[in-house]
């Protein structure tokens, strides 16, 4: 178990909270937000659920990001929501001021601390907080794409979803990229069904905004594979997950995600057996991302 701090305890921040508590990771638990009340509150709601598993985590909720200290990990959810209509980087500028805030903030207090950024948009997120802080960061990447593309190929052939393997990379939303080269059916390349890889690709990068849409939000998916990437990180389960992690692009950090070996050290990473069209790929994800960090930066700094 380690001690780990939620930054954010909104309704993404509460159920990721809840589940990695729940799940028997946490000795003690950091619930910050700026709120009044609200990390109090939810402390009262997770005490309650904890007593009736028997479980024995320390808590402390506060308003004061200050009293966030020694944690080993770091989750980081503050900052507005994606609404019905809105893209993930139309939330930059705004969700970029929170990150520097925290950057200069938390990691004086946490030294050593391992960094996942949940914020959106999750990958310039990271490197706006690894940038101001150079404090290792990794954001959950497409790892919640890579499951989502699992599930949705295991629905269609109807085979159990633990037959169904591979990767999602690239940035994190509407542009991933399906790495195809990894995607097998029991073992079986993806190319031996009968299921196009565009009905695959389109329910990848579409399906969140129909949940949001509907139900306002993304949760429990996220949610639950997001405890899946902590859970990796303090058991050291060395699992294969496409979390995103920085690339140094003209001295600033840039995040994609790379399908990487994820526990108490995150990597190596994939990318090398890829074969060379999905690196390219992969590249070009890179340059794409780095290009909107830097103009989203630069009216960033003509608000401020």
């Amino acid at each position: 178990m380690a001690k780990i701090a939620f930054i954010g305890v909104g309704k993404i921040g509460q159920t990721i909270a809840y589940s990695i508590i729940m799940d028997g990771l946490a000795s003690e638990a950091f619930l910050y937000d700026v709120i009044p009340e609200l990390p109090e509150k939810f402390e009262h709601e997770l005490r309650h659920a904890l007593a009736t598993r028997g479980i024995n985590t320390n808590i402390i909720s506060t308003n004061n990001v200050q009293d966030v200290n020694n944690a080993e990990v770091v989750v980081i959810t503050a900052g507005k929501p994606r609404k019905p209509g809105m893209s993930r980087r139309d939330l930059f500028v705004d969700n970029a001021k929170i990150m520097m805030g925290l950057a200069k903030d938390l990691v004086p207090r946490n030294p050593g601390a391992k960094y996942v950024m949940v914020t959106n948009p999750v990958d310039m997120m990271a490197s706006v907080f690894m940038n101001y802080s150079k404090a290792f960061t990794i954001s959950t990447g497409d790892q919640v794409e890579t499951m989502r593309m699992r599930s949705f190929i295991a629905k269609k052939l109807k085979v159990p979803v633990t037959k169904v393997n591979g990767f999602v990379g690239g940035e994190h939303g509407e542009d991933a990229v399906i790495l195809w080269s990894t995607v097998t059916v029991d073992g079986k390349p993806f190319d031996e069904f009968q299921l196009k890889r565009d009905d695959v690709d389109q329910y990848v990068k579409g399906i969140a905004a129909e949940i949001i849409r509907v139900m306002g939000g993304t949760t429990w998916g996220p949610a639950t594979i997001i405890k899946d990437v902590v859970r990796s990180i303090v058991l050291n389960e060395n699992r294969v997950m496409s979390v995103a992690t920085p690339h140094k692009v003209d001295g600033e950090y840039i995040h994609i995600a790379v399908p990487t070996v994820v526990g108490n050290f995150i990597g190596p990473s994939l990318e090398s057996v890829l074969p060379q069209d999905e690196r390219e790929k992969l590249n070009k994800a890179l340059r794409d991302v780095h290009s909107v960090y830097k103009e989203n930066m630069a009216q960033l700094v003509g608000t401020a």
